[in-house]
């Protein structure tokens, strides 16, 4: 069965203009709660009370609608990895700004022009340790019509490695299900993890032409894929061992769901491999589509694996109520955890990020919300809520910025060795304490680090011996006709590890956090 990806495609571009932003607290919360019992928060420090740092380099560039930043080495320089919907993939000195040579490149599938790119790029050693990373893109746009979508693969050197093109299964642009002559987008990042156990790097990600794919690092299809959602694919993967021979890695991923198995809403499954081929181990039908990304972590009893994802908005209906869910299920067996799901004001469109915060005794579950249609305290506003393992709320926080659709990092940004919060809305991006989700550094909700639209991922890194903060900004073209990137360092060296430092945690975008440290 053809299936369209509904009407959403445009109600998602109405909501980032802000058409239908208002804001509903979960279950009668306040607008900021800390979990009964947390400890108070402590005294300011030196480096939380002063404004947080001015911009050490500005670029400007195209339209960044929903691609996050990475940061990687290539060919021994720390290097930041973006990527726009003019269709170029940019790979920069993240200490200085300037272009790496062989860069930028266009991502071509065909056409006169670039194809746009919402999917963030990926960084992965595809042929080996030590050997210099490839990087990987999926590329097409809800924003920007009549061009194909596909999977681009580049070396280091910004030679082309490969090019993948999906199917033309239904028009995006506009909701027909006849196939338009262009082939379906990749808005699904990839993410590259053993998934046979052969010890091989396989790339997977999902399309818009309903398919979940995994290629080799050669571009051919791993045995027994394409599988077929029969519907349209959001959600990025993220990999996990679990089961399996070796280091083999489960794919998790989100989908939506308009009749498959009776399913209307979304599809949350594990797949793992095994005699030659991926294997369905468990699968959930939500009430809504899930268009957010699954993250893997030790939150589960006795720090077991488990799978958190939110849902998303479709049509009503048949789509039934559901919008305002995060999911916790045990990765093994694919139960519900205890105290979840926890109900948020509305859509879940971000990636839950995963990482340690004070007065949690699990590391907890730090995503954003929103209210997609309802009567609310006020307009143009959004959420943001930190959960323990268990789905207790830690805290919430309003936002200034309608509809959010970003996803938040976990850093230790005063230097105390507790793990803070980093979180964009289309009002910018905004530091806040992780102990009480309090503003830091001088900022408010109606004043934010800066005021670019903000709908995807920051990235942290250390480079040549200070950390810095990068924040990819403003889009698509009908919010800002320009996208820029901001440089910053950190008020404060961090004293832990940041858990989650990026999109889907690391340059794999495994969905996996980097460290529960701290």
């Amino acid at each position: 069965m053809v299936v369209a990806p509904r009407t959403a495609l445009k109600r998602r571009a109405s909501a980032v203009l802000g058409t239908l932003a208002c804001l509903l607290l979960a279950a009668g919360a306040p607008a900021r709660a800390a979990l009964a019992g947390a400890p108070a928060r402590a005294a300011l420090t030196t480096a939380e009370q002063q404004p947080f740092p001015k911009p050490g380099w500005v670029l400007t560039f195209g339209q960044v609608a929903l691609s996050s930043p990475a940061v990687a080495v290539i060919d021994g320089v720390t290097a930041l990895v973006f990527a726009s919907e003019n269709g170029y993939v940019y790979v920069v000195d993240a200490a200085t700004g300037q272009l790496l040579p062989g860069w930028p490149q266009p991502v071509e599938l065909g056409g006169t022009a670039p194809t746009a790119i919402e999917s963030s790029p990926t960084v992965a050693d595809l042929d080996g340790p030590g050997q210099p990373p490839s990087i990987i893109v999926g590329a097409g746009s809800s924003y920007v019509s009549g061009q194909n979508g596909g999977l681009v693969v580049f070396r280091a050197s910004g030679r082309l490695r490969f090019v993948f093109r999906t199917q033309d299964v239904f028009n995006e642009w506009t909701g027909s299900p006849n196939p338009s002559g262009y082939d379906n987008a990749v808005f699904s990042t990839p993410a590259v993890g053993d998934l046979t156990g052969d010890g091989e790097e396989d790339i997977v990600f999902g399309s818009w032409d309903h398919e979940i794919y995994a290629l080799t690092p050669q571009g051919t299809m791993v045995p027994g894929f394409p599988i077929d959602n029969g519907d349209t694919v959001w959600s990025s993967p993220a990999l996990s061992h679990v089961r399996g021979r070796g280091r083999a890695e489960d794919l998790f991923i989100g989908g939506d769901a308009s009749g498959r198995g009776g399913c209307f809403g979304g599809f949350v499954m594990d797949w793992s491999y095994s005699g030659g081929a991926p294997h369905l181990r468990w699968e959930h039908c939500e009430d809504q589509t899930v268009w957010s990304s699954p993250a893997v972590g030790p939150i589960g009893p006795g720090g077991a694996p488990a799978v958190v994802v939110g849902t998303g908005f479709g049509e009503k209906p048949p789509y039934p109520a559901g919008t305002d869910r995060v999911y916790a299920f045990d990765a093994a067996s694919g139960q519900p955890l205890p105290g979840w799901p926890v109900t948020t004001a509305g859509p879940v469109f971000g990636s839950p990020a995963i990482g340690t915060l004070p007065g949690s005794p699990t590391p907890a579950v730090i995503d954003t919300s929103w209210c997609l249609d309802c009567t609310g305290l006020r307009s143009g506003a959004s959420m943001v809520y930190a959960w323990s393992g268990s789905g207790s709320l830690l805290w919430s926080q309003t936002l200034e910025g309608a509809e959010d659709f970003a996803s938040p990092v976990v850093v230790d940004l005063s230097g105390d060795g507790s793990n803070d919060v980093l979180v964009g809305s289309s009002a910018g991006l905004f530091p806040l304490d992780g102990a009480t989700g309090d503003f830091l550094f001088q900022t408010s909700e109606t004043k934010a680090i800066n005021n670019c639209s903000v709908q995807n991922s920051p990235v942290v890194a250390e480079v040549s011996g200070s950390w810095q903060l990068f924040d990819a900004c403003g889009g698509p073209k009908e919010v800002a006709p320009v996208g820029r990137l901001f440089d910053y360092t950190l008020p404060a060296t961090p004293g832990t590890p940041p858990p989650w430092p990026m999109w889907r945690g690391d340059q794999d975008h495994d969905g996996v956090p980097v460290t529960i440290s701290g």
